[in-house]
Formats: structure tokens, C-alpha cells, sequence
């Protein structure tokens, strides 16, 4: 009975991880689609405005009981909140004004590799040959996906900007992940997202205020709010807490592994959003990147067994 608990916990952890990867790969198509429209400390903003006021009615019952935990945890949450709601996804907005898809696609899906990295440094978690060897099966899927085949493409890749903004969220997203595994047990998960949420809107409002002051006020048309609605409802509220979830059930690396396959998604959604047609190499790269997530989390369920 508790073996076969053991396994439902790990299968909604891996479900869970999986899901939030496939509704944050819409999130650099709006980002890409609404640079120009919407400054991105301002779209940061809002998305995580919407998130919360999302949140607030399932959560507003537990804030009464999780109160005191919010208080004594404040420097934890802090620090959760600067990285995974006030920096992170304002560095995928601010990235997606300078850099081309291509050098986004190759660094945000490397995010595993920093995580595994850390986890080694602040956790001793061994790097077995296996899990090595499902993350370079992964990583070369990538390449071959984003580079459709020509992987000479690599070389003539230039650094902006952009990449660096993006390198920056690849260090918000790691770490944020990696310190999931110190979420305070007797704060809620409801609590713990919107503690994180409100502060992470509190700690955001200096950056708002410099842009309204020095840049032109967005137009909110249909399709940007149709885009903050999808940031918001979709990429925050529900991804995060899936994401929660998964971390809790399943631990940071191997979710970070199911993170390997958002390029996949993301390929997807260009195929049904903007009507791409599928390449040889786009099919053979998501191939490879599914062989090695498969690869990578076999070994890590077998070391933890």
C-alpha cells in the first residue's frame, strides 16, 4: 500500500511538472508578440496582478490560518518572491526586445544543467553516467530541433543583450527551483503562492514606476489583454502551483528535466498559433529531447529507490 502511494505521489509529480511546461512554452510566443506593446516590467506586473486576484478566493480562508507562518518565513519568501515573480519572467519580457528566438530556445531549455549544477554544489546529488548521458541526449534534441538540422548555425550565433537577460532567468528559475525544497511545511501551498505573489508585486512596483515615468503607457488592445489574461491565468496561477506540486513530489532536478521538453510544446504551439510547417529535424530533435528526459528521470528514480 505504501509502495503503491509512493508511485501515485511520484506519477502526479512528473504529471504536474509536465503540464506547468507546456503552458509556460506559450509564454515566449507573447513574449515575442508583445515586446513592442508593453514594456516588460509593466507586462510582469499585470500578469502577476491577474495571478493573485486569481488566487485570492481559494486562498483567502487558508491566510487566516497560514498568517503567523507567512511572518516567520518572510525572509524565505522574500527571496522566492524576488526571484520567481519580480525578476525572472521580467527578463524573459526584457529579453524578447533584443534577442532572436533562436538564442532564447537554446538557452532557456540548458536551465536543467544549472539546476543539476547547484544541486550538486548545495546538495552533494550525485551526477550518475546515465543522468549525464539522458541530459546530452536532451540537450543535442534541442539543437537539433531549434537549429532544424543545421546545426552550423550554432557558430554564427551572436550574444545580445537579449541572451544575457535570458541567462539571467535561467539563474532565477534554478535557483527558485532548488530552493523549493526548504518550502516551509507548515505554510500551505495556497499560502506559500500567494505570500510570493504579493510580495513579489510589492518588490516589482519601483521598476513599474520608472518605466510610466520614462516610457509611453502601453495601449491595452484585445489581443494584449487576451495575452496578460493567458500570462496570468495560465503561466502564473496554474503553472506555478503544478509546478508546487511537482517540486514537492518529485524533487528540482527531475522536474527539471521535464522542464528539457519545453521547446517541444513550444514548437507546437507555432504549428497550431502561427500555421509553421513541420520540419524532418523538428520531429527528429523533439524525438531525442523526449529519449533523453525518459533517460535521465529512469536514473533518477532508480538512485532514489
Amino acid at each position: 500500500m505504501a509502495l503503491l502511494k509512493t508511485s501515485n505521489s511520484t506519477c502526479l509529480g512528473y504529471g504536474a511538472a509536465l503540464l506547468a511546461t507546456i503552458i509556460w512554452s506559450g509564454n515566449f510566443i507573447a513574449a515575442r508578440a508583445f515586446a513592442s506593446s508593453i514594456p516588460p516590467c509593466q507586462f510582469n506586473f499585470w500578469r502577476w496582478a491577474i495571478a493573485l486576484l486569481a488566487l485570492l478566493p481559494f486562498a483567502i480562508t487558508q491566510l487566516r490560518y497560514d498568517w503567523q507562518a507567512i511572518l516567520r518565513h518572510l525572509r524565505y519568501l522574500s527571496i522566492m518572491a524576488l526571484l520567481g515573480v519580480t525578476m525572472m519572467n521580467t527578463f524573459v519580457y526584457k529579453a524578447g526586445q533584443t534577442t532572436e528566438s533562436l538564442n532564447m530556445a537554446l538557452l532557456m531549455p540548458a536551465t536543467p544543467v544549472v539546476i543539476l549544477l547547484l544541486a550538486r554544489i548545495f546538495y552533494a546529488e550525485p551526477i550518475g553516467p546515465m543522468r549525464l548521458f539522458g541530459m546530452l541526449t536532451a540537450l543535442l534534441g534541442i539543437l537539433v530541433l531549434v537549429c532544424r538540422g543545421n546545426l552550423q548555425l550554432i557558430t554564427s550565433l551572436q550574444v545580445k543583450s537579449g541572451d544575457l537577460w535570458t541567462m539571467g532567468c535561467m539563474l532565477c528559475f534554478a535557483l527558485y527551483s532548488l530552493l523549493m525544497r526548504r518550502r516551509p511545511k507548515d505554510l500551505s501551498v495556497q499560502g506559500f503562492n500567494a505570500a510570493v505573489f504579493s510580495l513579489g508585486l510589492i518588490y516589482a512596483l519601483p521598476c513599474v514606476f520608472l518605466e510610466i515615468y520614462f516610457l509611453p503607457l502601453p495601449e491595452f488592445s484585445l489581443p494584449l489583454l487576451g495575452g496578460l489574461a493567458y500570462a496570468g491565468l495560465g503561466c502564473s496561477a496554474l503553472a506555478f502551483w503544478l509546478w508546487t506540486v511537482g517540486i514537492d513530489r518529485i524533487g528540482p532536478v527531475r522536474a527539471g528535466f521535464i522542464y528539457y521538453s519545453l521547446p517541444l510544446f513550444a514548437g507546437i504551439g507555432s504549428v497550431l498559433i502561427l500555421h509553421e510547417e513541420v520540419s524532418l529535424a523538428q520531429v527528429f530533435g523533439g524525438l531525442l529531447i523526449v529519449l533523453g528526459i525518459w533517460l535521465a528521470t529512469i536514473s533518477a528514480t532508480r538512485a532514489t529507490t
